[in-house]
């Protein structure tokens, strides 16, 4: 039934397919360099899980069963139609049951596309905006898959045995074709094989310029995802660059502009956003499309060379506005729920350091903040010299490894400044030295020698002062001979294991959730005795989605007889943040509180105790039950301090 014709649509199809890829990825290549293609097997292998096994986006249920049933629907016969008219032949054997699974997949195609349909467009979650491109992709959708069934029964009527039993949903749409004359029965064929071909041929053609272009885009996407360490920030060279962070669409990298072609809008990122849920200007999926139209609109010029001829701002011109950059608790939700794997908070960041370094704005709370980093190491402005007075006030002796000459020890404990500094987690750091001292483990303290990682810093934008922080640390830390660092802050976890390797600081960074267990596996540390206890566990934003500790917290609380672990509907991976991240610990907040919500969510729960593994967390939680005037009812623990009571 393929004739010259036929295949001239193919090729135009195909050639307007890769056209039109070609042509944005142009635009997209405008952006500044960046290496995103080592190691092809992982990036193979990732995009076999992202796109084949639809790994993301069946997280989210039923939408994403959906979306799989209309994927499978439109991939697997655009194989098949391609295989057969190569002149491929179908063994007999396989043809029965290769026309029964078109048959399958093609209803699922349509009941996906239509659930989908109804979703978008009658239950209407927040999430989901509406644009005639969404209307549209879903009606040719449902144009694809029902031609292909009608076009199957046209086909079954005209022919007869017992064969077409193999098209059972064919078969069953042929019956009433049966009133029709053999010779209209056959132009019924030809017609509905024409259409069917013309709108396969519509959807190729069309994917990179609407709706369904995530099919390229998102795919591409997938493949060039960050496979660096997860949720370090790209170091900037101080010494070399002409200008830092992003304040001009095309100083973002090609592959941070690729991202906004693979949004698809889906609102995942929205819907899980801390800041957007609790009322604030901050919408993720927002600051995409607005970057998006931006740069769609300022690239002709770019690729001109007349970029100065663009006269809007990025920051506060287009659409994203400092209040939006400054919401941000830097949760990394958005980014770990996106299908399409795209970089929200890398942008966030690279924008707000464009702000700091080059306009030298910032809320007024982070110019002191960061004049509290750069005259005393601390984002509380404490004297430094006072660093070590923790110990002597919380009773705890560990060794100060810098006044010893050649120590040798075990581990180093990272204090942290929440550590040293605030009033509340110095008992807890107290609780690890106690416990460390019963597991007989060797370790000691930087002292005053000790500065902040730098998380404060760089998370706001300040990377002149984080690497200047990061210099001095490596440089105490090598001095000494570090190997092994245990700290109780996933803030500083996550910057010394991640971002101190960018500038030669390379050691094993362990939590003590981590460590912890360890200790207990290893009979180091022994629980005596039970604490009857029901406790729910807050899970910090930066311990699970940013280090993949999830297990060892609540592992570490059953280790205790007696407790009963009862969990808050967002946890894990999926938690609530507290809203302290991205520097949001020293900036006031307007409206509802984050921390106020996940505290109202731990409550509810009915536990006794808020079982908390990060500084910021238990700050933000122990203000938000007090907000909720419940804290003689309910104590906010660290899980060592938990560990501690079945260990004395």
């Amino acid at each position: 039934m393929v004739n010259a014709l036929d295949f001239g649509l193919v090729l135009l199809a195909l050639g307007v397919l890769v056209g039109g890829t070609a042509w944005k990825l142009r635009r997209a290549s405008l952006g500044t360099a960046e290496d995103r293609f080592g190691d092809l097997r992982q990036r193979l292998g990732g995009l076999f899980d992202a796109v084949l096994r639809h790994h993301r986006i069946l997280a989210q249920r039923p939408e994403g069963l959906h979306h799989l049933f209309v994927f499978v629907a439109f991939a697997v016969p655009v194989v098949v139609i391609l295989a057969v008219q190569v002149a491929f032949s179908v063994p007999a054997v396989l043809a029965g049951f290769l026309a029964l699974a078109l048959d399958v997949i093609g209803c699922l195609g349509l009941y996906g596309t239509w659930r989908l349909y109804r979703r978008r467009y009658r239950e209407k979650p927040d999430r989901l905006d509406e644009r005639p491109e969404d209307r549209w992709a879903l009606l040719l959708l449902f144009a694809l898959f029902g031609t292909g069934l009608l076009t199957e029964a046209a086909r079954v009527s005209m022919t007869g045995g017992l064969q077409n039993l193999w098209n059972p949903v064919g078969y069953a749409l042929s019956v009433p074709l049966q009133v029709l004359p053999e010779g209209g029965r056959l132009l019924l064929v030809k017609f509905l094989w024409r259409l069917h071909l013309v709108l396969v041929l519509l959807t190729v053609a069309t994917l990179p310029f609407g709706k369904l272009g995530h099919v390229v885009f998102g795919t591409l996407n997938v493949l060039f995802r960050n496979l660096g360490p997860k949720g370090a920030f790209r170091p900037v060279d101080i010494e070399n660059s002409e200008y830092y962070g992003v304040g001009q669409a095309e100083h973002f990298t090609w592959k941070q502009l690729l991202d906004l072609e693979a949004c698809v809008r889906c609102g995942r990122c929205q819907a899980n956003c801390p800041a957007y849920n609790t009322g604030k200007t901050l919408n993720p999926k927002k600051v995409i499309q607005d970057l998006r139209t931006h740069w769609n609109a300022k690239a002709p010029l770019v690729a001109r060379g007349q970029a100065d001829a663009w006269e809007d701002p990025l920051i506060d011109g287009a659409g994203v506005t400092q209040e939006d950059l400054w919401a941000c608790t830097t949760c990394r939700h958005c980014m770990e729920s996106c299908p399409m794997h795209i970089e929200h908070v890398d942008k966030i960041v690279d924008m707000r350091r464009y702000l700091v370094l080059m306009e030298g704005q910032m809320p007024q709370e982070l110019v002191t903040l960061n004049r509290n980093l750069e005259n005393n190491f601390n984002p509380w402005g404490v004297g430094w010299s006072d660093r070590n007075d923790w110990m002597a006030r919380r009773g705890v002796s560990p060794r100060v490894l810098p006044d010893e000459e050649s120590p040798e020890f075990e581990v180093l404990l990272w204090v942290g400044c929440a550590g040293a500094y605030d009033d509340r987690y110095q008992r807890v750091v107290a609780t690890v030295c106690r416990l460390l001292d019963r597991a007989g483990v060797s370790y000691g303290v930087l002292g005053t020698q000790e500065k902040c990682c730098g998380d404060p810093a760089r998370a706001s934008g300040n990377e002149y002062l984080y690497q200047s922080l990061v210099a001095e640390n490596i440089g105490v830390l090598d001095g000494l001979g570090v190997k092994k660092i245990v700290t109780s802050c996933p803030h500083c976890l996550k910057t010394l294991d991640k971002e101190y390797p960018q500038f030669g600081g390379n050691y094993e960074v362990v939590h003590h959730s981590a460590f912890l267990l360890e200790l207990l596996a290893q009979g180091r540390l022994k629980p005596v005795k039970g604490w009857d206890a029901r406790v729910t566990l807050h899970d910090s934003c930066y311990l699970s989605r940013y280090a993949g500790l999830v297990d060892e917290p609540r592992a570490v609380l059953r280790a205790v007889d007696g407790i009963e672990l009862v969990e808050m509907d967002r946890r894990g991976t999926e938690n609530f943040c507290c809203g302290a991240g991205g520097g949001r610990m020293w900036m006031e907040e307007e409206g509802t509180r984050i921390n106020n919500t996940r505290a109202e969510e731990a409550l509810g729960t009915g536990a006794g105790v808020i079982g908390s593994a990060c500084p910021f967390c238990l700050t933000m939680l122990d203000d938000g039950v007090k907000a909720h005037k419940r804290e003689e009812e309910v104590s906010v623990l660290d899980i060592a301090e938990i560990l501690e009571k079945a260990t004395v």
